[in-house]
């Protein structure tokens, strides 16, 4: 015992010392023996000390490289993955962008397309961000429209975005027009998600009739698309004498809109712009922005 404490001792203290005399030993030991005994000393080592060592190390050194290759083919797989889903988003965009591309090359005004970028969340759901802004020319009371018809008006601006209010906004109204009779209404929310207009009791409005903008306001043109009337007398017993009011559909689901186009302001279907022209002193941007009607878009 005192030999093997004194022989530990002495290897803690000198390391390389006793490396150095016990690979000596070891080397006399080889020396000393016979080639037979050299056989049989080479195969006891390699059988009962290298081998295992070197198994150990094969098989460390191949879980090390099976876990990278594992995370490599992670990534190549959430890659390829992304693609896929940007591939589909492009086959099923393909479609509407056809349909978006051929209705900006028929309508004669100029046109603005853009993504929508947020909802409110709220349960009416009456407003969008859309990403254009006064970089992209697109300022307040624009109209924002659809392929099937119109969706609502710019309703605040700022540099790369803007706030879109819809026309199931309850503090939204639309001057509109019965396509077939002519006569003229007012277009505002009725109930949650769902629109009403109102006309003149006398007007000739029945199930079935497309209504379109009439062009007074000075924020829509004249003639764009807007809704068909689905159900009519549903005024008050007070108000029967005096107008009628009509349900009406919308022809765009709002629910279903991922790009708009907004419609730039154009001076022809401003009201009252010809009076405003002969005032040579009231400015374009207050032209621009008068509401003759008070509140009706």
């Amino acid at each position: 015992m005192n030999f093997v404490y004194w022989f530990i001792r002495l290897f803690t203290a000198a390391k390389g010392v006793a490396s150095l005399l016990i690979c000596l030993l070891f080397c006399a030991v080889l020396l000393s023996m016979q080639p037979t005994e050299k056989r049989i000393f080479h195969e006891v080592v390699i059988t009962t000390f290298l081998w295992p060592v070197q198994a150990i190390l094969s098989r460390v050194n191949r879980t090390v490289l099976v876990s990278r290759e594992n995370e490599m083919l992670k990534r190549q797989n959430m890659t390829l993955r992304v693609e896929n889903d940007f591939l589909r988003q492009s086959i099923s965009l393909q479609p509407r962008s056809q349909e978006l591309n051929a209705f900006q090359e028929s309508i004669g005004f100029s046109l603005k397309l853009g993504q929508i970028s947020g909802q409110d969340p709220g349960r009416y759901g009456t407003a969008w961000v859309i990403d254009l802004g006064e970089k992209d020319s697109v300022f307040v009371n624009m109209p924002v429209l659809t392929p099937k018809g119109v969706v609502g008006k710019i309703s605040k601006g700022f540099h790369s975005h803007s706030l879109v209010q819809l026309i199931t906004d309850p503090n939204f109204k639309l001057s509109i027009m019965c396509q077939s009779s002519r006569f003229k209404g007012i277009l505002e929310s009725w109930k949650v998600g769902e629109l009403a207009a109102q006309f003149p009791v006398e007007a000739q409005v029945v199930v079935g009739d497309t209504l379109v903008t009439s062009g007074m306001g000075g924020v829509f043109p004249k003639g764009l698309l807007v809704g068909v009337v689905t159900e009519g007398g549903l005024g008050t017993a007070d108000m029967a004498d005096i107008v009628q009011t009509v349900r009406v559909k919308p022809f765009q689901n709002p629910h279903l809109v991922e790009e708009v186009f907004v419609l730039k302001r154009q001076p022809s279907w401003i009201v009252g712009k010809m009076e405003a022209d002969m005032q040579t002193s009231v400015p374009d941007s207050s032209r621009l922005n008068a509401d003759p009607l008070g509140g009706v878009r």
